[in-house]
């Protein structure tokens, strides 16, 4: 279902109403996905605008030089951390820290904490497993798989005491949580979600991904090839069964559902995959925050 599709309930369009732009340097935000989607942008262009926020320059450092990229020498400038890092990797690195700061991880709510490290969980597993099945939109999955919950962190925000009763309730019960949104509110956080993100000018493709990321189809895209959906849909999964997410005993069996059918994806891989998204996610959580 295309975002421009979804249907704003009273109550839905009373939330987007209150909500603003992106924050943190929403500017550089901005300019920064512009610069990286030309690829013939000039390398000093970029590295100006980034130097112009402190914590990006410091994350953007810190990033280039992490056991990921094996380098031999550590890297001192911007310049010489754009060309290793790459203009879509410079892309989400911005994007998560400006989520980052959206989730008040500093504020110490424990249920934003939680929506945080999943969110953080399923972006990693995303573009691990874009990466194993040679996708061609490998830092695009990271970015929606970010994203991908931001309906159920503007819900805390923006009407806590009723979301936390539901979330205690899927916690309690292990309830699906776009059916008892549906049930509750009249729209699904995955739809909020999807208008927010068109609203703050997303590419449409992530869009859409964030309105149908929990829909059992159109995991095969229009020109044959596995879609963005099948990705963070399969790549959520992973992340709850690695113990993120509101269920803590949350298992399932992977190899049957069919995202894993369209990607070719058997017991062996999902293993190895999972293996992989762990051992990350302990390693690099720490780049994407503070």
């Amino acid at each position: 279902m295309p975002a421009t599709d979804v249907q704003q309930s009273p109550m839905m369009t009373k939330i987007i109403a209150t909500i603003g732009e992106l924050p943190t340097s929403p500017a550089v935000v901005s300019t920064v996905m512009g610069l990286t989607a030309d690829l013939n942008t000039e390398i000093d262009k970029l590295s100006r605008v980034l130097s112009g926020d402190p914590a990006l320059t410091a994350k953007v450092l810190r990033l280039s030089n992490s056991p990921f990229y094996g380098r031999a020498r550590s890297v001192a400038s911007l310049n010489e951390a754009v060309l290793i890092l790459g203009f879509h990797t410079i892309r989400s690195l911005v994007v998560a820290s400006s989520t980052y700061s959206l989730f008040g991880r500093k504020s110490g709510n424990e249920t934003a904490g939680i929506l945080w490290d999943h969110s953080l969980a399923t972006a990693m597993a995303a573009r691990i497993i874009a990466q194993r099945i040679r996708h061609k939109q490998i830092e695009e999955c990271f970015i929606v798989g970010l994203l991908h919950d931001i309906g159920k962190l503007i819900l805390l925000q923006k009407m806590p005491t009723p979301y936390q009763e539901i979330v205690k309730q899927v916690k309690a019960d292990h309830l699906d949580f776009n059916l008892l949104e549906e049930q509750k509110l009249g729209f699904t956080h995955s739809a909020l979600g999807a208008v927010i993100l068109s609203l703050w000018n997303f590419p449409p493709a992530l869009v859409d991904t964030v309105a149908n990321h929990h829909s059992n189809e159109a995991f095969v895209s229009e020109d044959g090839n596995v879609s963005l959906v099948a990705i963070v849909s399969f790549a959520n999964e992973l992340a709850k069964n690695l113990g993120t997410g509101f269920i803590e005993d949350y298992q399932k069996d992977l190899t049957a559902l069919p995202q894993a059918l369209a990607m070719d994806l058997d017991a062996a891989m999902i293993a190895s995959i999972q293996e992989e998204i762990e051992t990350r996610f302990n390693e690099e959580k720490h780049l994407f925050e503070g």
